[in-house]
C-alpha cells in the first residue's frame, strides 16, 4: 500500500503527540507487513520521519512499541532492527491462533447457528477469483493477503466475543509480522491450496458439520505454520528488500 508524504511541521509539531506517534505506528506496520524487511535489517528511523514530515521523536516512540511486542529488537551497533524470528516463538503464535479460530468455530455451532454466513462464502469466492492475478501479477498477492485476513477474522467475529475478537487481531499482527519476508514462493499450487482448505470449512458450517469445520480449519492452521517453518528453517540470501522502496 502505497503511503504518501506527511506535510505536517517537523519543528514544533502542533499535531497531537499521539496522533503523530500513531501516525508513524501505522505506517511502520504497513513497512513490516508489506515491504517485507529481512530479519535483522535496520529500521530506517531518520527516512521515516521526512517520509512522514515529522521528527523523529513519534517515529522513536512508535518503534519503541513495536520492540515491546517483540516485533523490532535493539542492537547497541545497528540500532532497532526487524526481529529475527525463532521457531518457538512461531509454534506458539500459531498454537494461540488454532486455540482462538478453533474455539470461535466450536462457540458459533453450540449456540445452534442455522449455517455458515454468507459473507464467509463471499471471500473464499472472492479468494478464488484472486488466485489468478495474484499469480499474474505479484502486487495483487498483498490483495490475497488481506481476503486470508478478512476470512480468519470472520470466523472468530463467529464466537461474538470482542475481547476474543480483539486478542486475535493482536495475535494476526504478530504473526503476520514474523512471516513477513518470510513465507514459502508464492504459486498457483499454494495459493489453490488455501482457497481449497478456506472453501472446505464453509462447507462444513453450511452441511451443519461442526467438528467437520473445526478439522478442516486446524488442519489448515498447521499446514501454514509447519510449511512456514520449513521455509524459515533454509538458507537466505541477505540483502533482500532494503529502505522504503514501496513508498511514492
Amino acid at each position: 500500500m502505497p503511503l504518501t508524504t506527511g506535510d505536517g511541521p517537523a519543528a514544533g509539531e502542533t499535531v497531537g503527540d499521539t496522533n503523530l506517534e500513531n501516525r508513524a505506528h501505522q505506517a511502520l506496520v504497513t513497512w513490516l507487513t508489506e515491504e517485507h524487511p529481512q530479519p535483522g535489517q535496520t529500521v530506517p528511523i531518520r527516512e521515516f520521519a521526512r517520509k512522514l514530515g515529522m521528527s523523529r521523536t513519534p517515529v522513536r516512540s512508535a518503534v519503541g512499541r513495536l520492540h515491546e511486542r517483540g516485533l523490532l529488537s535493539y542492537d547497541p551497533t545497528a540500532g532497532f532492527t526487524v526481529a529475527v524470528p525463532s521457531m518457538s516463538s512461531l509454534y506458539e503464535l500459531f498454537e494461540l491462533r488454532l486455540m482462538i479460530e478453533s474455539h470461535s468455530v466450536r462457540r458459533y455451532v453450540e449456540q445452534g447457528a442455522r449455517s455458515a454466513p454468507v459473507a464467509l462464502r463471499q471471500l473464499v469466492d472472492e479468494a478464488s477469483e484472486l488466485v489468478e492475478q495474484a499469480v499474474e501479477d505479484p502486487a495483487q498477492y498483498i490483495a490475497f493477503r488481506q481476503n486470508d485476513s478478512r476470512f480468519h477474522r470472520a470466523l472468530v467475529e463467529l464466537a461474538g466475543l470482542p475481547r476474543l475478537l480483539a486478542l486475535h487481531d493482536d495475535l494476526h499482527l504478530n504473526i503476520h509480522v514474523t512471516r513477513a519476508g518470510m513465507e514459502a514462493p508464492m504459486n498457483h499450487q499454494r495459493l489453490d491450496a488455501a482457497v481449497a482448505e478456506h472453501r472446505a470449512v464453509v462447507d462444513a458450517l453450511e452441511a451443519h458439520d461442526g467438528p467437520g469445520a473445526r478439522e478442516a480449519l486446524e488442519s489448515h492452521i498447521l499446514r501454514v505454520r509447519d510449511q512456514t517453518i520449513v521455509f524459515m528453517s533454509q538458507p537466505r540470501i541477505a540483502g533482500d528488500g532494503a529502505g522504503l522502496a514501496g513508498w511514492r
